[in-house]
């Protein structure tokens, strides 16, 4: 069984997983990233939160380009290590996650996207599962047609440095 850190050595950077969708897909990224860079789609609290992070983190994430749910977390978290250089991330197959990582994980089923959040030393600190927790608990049609448009970014973000901040302490 791979460590973390093989699985991330052999994970795709955000461009080279953005290359291997479709063209619609990867136009369907490309206006994501547009709308995450544009003033105001990230809060200012976030933002906050992004700069006073000290150490060093690697996002290990499971995705495919034709999840939708892909589009939009990636996106944000590859914001993310746009604006905190202290934060990598690499990208692997959810087929490489079925054989590596589900049982290790102890997940019935690998959901995409799944963000494993890891220290410095390629230690677990904890799991980002397919959608941020607040469009979960508030599922509506407007939430999820919010969602998709990358309305939820900031809180795709939130939910990951909130697991990055037990690595903090």
């Amino acid at each position: 069984m791979a460590t973390f850190q093989q699985l991330f050595d052999i994970g795709q950077d955000f461009a080279s997983f953005v290359r291997g969708g479709l063209a619609s897909e990867q136009a369907a990224v490309d206006a994501l990233v547009s709308k995450v860079g544009q003033p105001g789609a990230i809060s200012d609290a976030t933002l906050q939160r992004i700069d006073a992070l000290t150490g060093r983190y690697h996002l290990l994430i499971v995705g495919e380009m034709w999840c939708p749910d892909c589009h939009v977390n990636i996106t944000a978290l590859q914001y993310l290590c746009k604006a905190q250089p202290r934060v990598s991330l690499a990208i692997i197959t959810k087929g490489r996650a079925e054989d590596d990582l589900k049982k290790r994980l102890g997940l019935e089923k690998v959901s995409i996207p799944l963000v494993i959040v890891l220290n410095e030393q390629f230690e677990k600190l904890g799991l980002f599962i397919e959608q941020p927790r607040v469009v979960v608990e508030q599922w509506s049609e407007q939430t999820r047609a919010d969602y998709r448009q990358g309305l939820y970014m900031d809180a795709t973000l939130n939910d990951v440095l909130a697991v990055i901040a037990t690595g903090e302490r």
